[in-house]
């Protein structure tokens, strides 16, 4: 079995004795390009299960970029707050980094693989904190679901930092999105560095593209969302 499938079944699982209702947010894909060239694709699923437990959001994805493959699988509660995160990347058949974490107590603890061995990590999280890991474009969804501005805590896991990105929202514009054009919700997000990102929403907080601005890189949905 697939690693990305392992991950997918582990978050997934719903409490023993509690029968979920799922119920899809969300599910696509995106094309990423750097400047005019395509670099990969990322495929994605954002699944919510109601039950009497407190909803759970579901947030899985493929993504081929470049040379690296990368399965990320994210857990949260109704409000986007991460429970659980997981993640693999492979170049070819050699797995470069495996990352297993969880939040709670205000901690961010997690056990990472790579060829040089195993170690643990942790770190304090702040109240509200968000998982937007690198070069993953779907977790973006979590930013919109709250309509969050000003300065937002985000966790970057494979960074291994938390950093308070400042949201700014600038309004609506349209963005053609195969071929059809949507009118979209537009903010500008940025670090602490000074590196920008542009996010792009539909009124249902669905991801339609997102631009790293600083990086020349940007996602684009293949299709308008279902």
């Amino acid at each position: 079995m697939r690693y990305a499938a392992i991950v997918s079944a582990i978050v997934l699982t719903a409490p023993v004795g509690i029968r979920a209702q799922v119920t899809t947010v969300d599910e696509g894909s995106f094309t990423i390009y750097r400047g005019a060239a395509s670099i990969g694709r990322e495929t994605f699923s954002i699944r919510r299960n109601v039950n009497p437990g407190g909803d759970v959001f579901v947030a899985s994805a493929a993504v081929q970029l470049e040379d690296e493959h990368i399965a990320p699988a994210l857990r949260t509660d109704a409000s986007g707050a991460p429970l659980a995160y997981q993640v693999e990347v492979r170049t070819g058949s050699q797995v470069q980094e495996r990352l297993s974490g969880q939040v709670g107590r205000g901690r961010f603890s997690a056990r990472v693989k790579t060829p040089r061995g195993e170690s643990a990590k942790e770190y304090i999280v702040s109240d509200g904190a968000l998982v937007l890991d690198d070069d993953v474009f779907h977790q973006y969804y979590f930013l919109a679901l709250g309509d969050r501005t000003g300065t937002v805590p985000v966790i970057i896991p494979r960074r291994n930092v938390q950093l308070a990105i400042q949201v700014e929202p600038l309004g609506t514009a349209p963005v053609s999105i195969g071929g059809d054009p949507i009118t979209a919700r537009r903010f500008k997000l940025t670090e602490p560095s000074g590196a920008v990102r542009q996010l792009w929403v539909d009124d249902k907080g669905r991801v339609l593209k997102v631009q790293l601005t600083t990086q020349g890189i940007t996602a684009v949905r293949d299709e308008p969302p279902g």
